[in-house]
């Protein structure tokens, strides 16, 4: 059994991991250290914290739309499937 992930999902995640890397180069930069809720985190792991968090979101999101477009989809068709 194959399954294939919606490309909605993987562009979602991929754009997410990408500006939560670019966040995280960000406040490293500017404050040597990425700080979430309480915990300051320095180095790549900042970076990969912020990176996961976002690429995270961006799964829930693509997850929500494919959701809402098969939703949509069996609308269409009258409930019949």
């Amino acid at each position: 059994m194959s399954f294939r992930v919606p490309r909605v999902v993987v562009i979602s995640v991929a754009t997410g991991a990408g500006l939560g890397a670019l966040a995280g180069y960000a406040a490293l930069s500017g404050r040597g250290a990425v700080e979430l809720g309480a915990v300051r985190i320095e180095g790549i792991a900042g970076i990969l914290a912020v990176s996961g968090i976002l690429a995270l979101m961006g799964l829930m999101l693509g997850l929500i739309l494919v959701l809402i477009m098969q939703t949509l989809k069996s609308a269409a068709n009258g409930g019949n499937e």
